[in-house]
């Protein structure tokens, strides 16, 4: 059989049920919140010295601006995960239809093709909004106002002289100019990256004309997790010290810096590969030791098949991880200014909206990812249902599977985080004492309270993103799903 055309592998992409026409609004959904969030950071990073004032002090300040950037591109990370995870949504309806379609003579090239182009063009059609959203908004917050803001002018060699005065001022960068090519390529990055991860996630995947059997492998690796979580932390812990004992903060700052990222990559790559392995191993743990049937199904489920459990809480735990940094970050400049100077607390409290709303995108995923686990197990569950197991001892083994991992995953990325950057920024750090009119060091309090309920609001919201995906588990006890191919 000869390739489909464009126009018919399009008609077949767009074609479909309930559950592909959903997985298609909600992968445009996801490219639009993912492309707005690239604009906003690329009209950030693209303010010249003739753009503005704004109202807020991190957009006038040139050295604060490559902050609100990483801010703004760490919140695409779980909305790009999120893209990731809709792409699994309705799947075993949709590998249905893929087997008709090899049943019909199509090429497993032929499929890979047709859901690559429904991925693409849902997440380009999402880009497309989000770039006129953003245009149109530039045209909405355009309003200026009168407003008092602090300027900074150079007086030579005695430094920066710093004053209020009122300016007529902005609430965001909407006089900065986009050249065409970079409103392309922000439109064109999410349903590139949309398209690859599609066609990667079928990798492993055979396409015959009785069904799609995924060959993922079940076994976590268990050292190499270890080995980067554990160097890694421990490296920033000690990161201060050592860069002190070896004058390096002034004569090889740039070295400096990128050791320190590296080592904080090291530490969040350790916690994505290595949430299979702790959900395994605390499988391993739990099975011969308990006696509550629930219990018992989660742990064996864990055992069997780790990553399926842990594949939408790596988001979770890179906010947890990265919010209790901010929390250590915060206290080493709180500790360091004025009181009453309240311009990083506000930014810092800026900065932590942001951390909010990574974790409501990151349990979004897991509510995709936990409905999709339940309706490609409805067999067994059926099964189960039909040998006598109640229907709350399923839902309770649910729930197991999703927070018995959790819960220790982000104890670990909470304590890695406050203790690195712990570590980076010191425990002591100068601070200007008007009594004595001299540079002084005080103490930084170690903020436990603040990451402990970041990791406390991360569980409860994952609890309620779990009960939200059980909603299609009545169905899946249904009798007639026996009858669904394994």
């Amino acid at each position: 059989m000869s390739s489909p055309s464009l126009a018919t592998s399009l008609r077949l992409a767009a074609s479909g049920g309930r559950s592909d026409h959903v997985r298609i609004g909600i992968t445009a959904a996801g490219a639009f919140m993912t492309t707005l969030l690239f604009f906003l950071a690329a009209s950030v990073g693209l303010i010249g010295p003739t753009d503005g004032p704004y109202r807020f002090e991190v957009l006038n300040q040139p050295g604060l601006r490559p902050g609100v950037i990483i801010s703004l591109l760490l919140l695409t990370v779980p909305t790009l995960i999120f893209v990731g995870q809709c792409s699994r949504f309705g799947a075993p309806a949709r590998d249905r239809r893929l087997a008709r379609l090899r049943m019909a003579g199509a090429r497993p090239r032929d499929v890979v093709r047709i859901v690559a182009l429904e991925t693409g063009l849902a997440a380009f059609g999402g880009s497309i909004v989000a770039a006129v959203a953003y245009f149109v908004g530039r045209r909405w917050f355009a309003t200026e106002h009168i407003a008092t803001i602090t300027t900074e002018t150079e007086i030579g060699s005695r430094g920066i002289l710093l004053e209020e005065v009122n300016a007529t001022v902005r609430y965001a960068p909407t006089d900065v100019l986009f050249p065409a090519w970079i409103v392309v390529a922000l439109v064109a990055v999410v349903p590139v990256l949309a398209t690859g991860f599609s066609v990667l996630a079928l990798r492993r995947v055979v396409l015959s004309p009785f069904g799609v059997n995924r060959s993922t492998p079940s076994t976590p690796p268990r050292l190499l997790p270890v080995v980067l979580f554990g160097a890694g932390t421990a490296a920033l812990m000690s990161f201060s010290a050592v860069v002190r004992l070896l004058d390096l903060d002034r004569r090889a700052f740039p070295l400096v810096a990128l050791t320190g990222f590296i080592f904080f990559v090291m530490i969040a790559t350790g916690l994505i590969i290595g949430g299979a392995s702790i959900a395994a191993a605390t499988g391993r743990f739990i099975a011969p030791r308990t006696d509550r049937p629930s219990i018992l199904l989660a742990a064996r489920r864990l055992i069997a098949a780790p990553y399926t459990s842990t594949r939408a809480t790596t988001s979770i735990l890179l906010a947890v991880f990265i919010g209790s940094a901010v929390q250590a970050v915060r206290a080493s400049f709180l500790a360091g200014t004025d009181p009453e100077d309240t311009f990083y607390a506000t930014t810092f409290s800026l900065l932590n909206l942001v951390l909010v709303a990574a974790i409501v995108l990151s349990c979004a995923s897991l509510a995709i990812t936990t409905t999709e686990a339940v309706v490609e197990r409805r067999r067994t569950l059926a099964a189960l249902k039909a040998a006598g197991t109640p229907r709350r001892t399923l839902a309770a083994s649910l729930f197991a599977e999703t927070l018995v991992p959790l819960v220790p995953s982000v104890v670990l990325a909470a304590s890695a985080g406050l203790l690195s950057a712990r570590g980076v920024f010191g425990s002591r750090v100068s601070s200007w004492s008007d009594e004595r009119g001299e540079v002084i060091l005080v103490d930084v309090p170690l903020p436990v309270a603040t990451p402990a309920l970041l990791g406390v609001c991360a569980i409860a919201v994952s609890v309620l993103a779990t009960a939200a995906s059980l909603v299609p588990l009545r169905r899946s006890f249904d009798h007639a799903e026996l009858r669904t191919a394994a």
